[in-house]
């Protein structure tokens, strides 16, 4: 039984480990950054676009 439990416990603790890894991964990726940048930038257009009604004619 006491087997079991210990490979039961290093894999539980591999999982975790490997998770964090990943995540960190995926934190530093450049990608992930101008995803952010990119949201952002999509959302002040709307923003402006919302706030500037006049540029967007509804009847055309």
């Amino acid at each position: 039984m006491e087997p079991l439990l210990i490979a039961i416990i290093f894999l539980i603790v591999s999982m975790l480990l490997l998770s964090v890894v990943i995540r960190g991964a995926i934190d530093s990726s450049k990608l992930t950054k101008q995803m952010v940048e990119l949201n952002e930038e999509l959302r002040l257009l709307r923003k402006d676009i919302q706030n500037s009604k006049h540029i967007v004619d509804k009847r055309v």
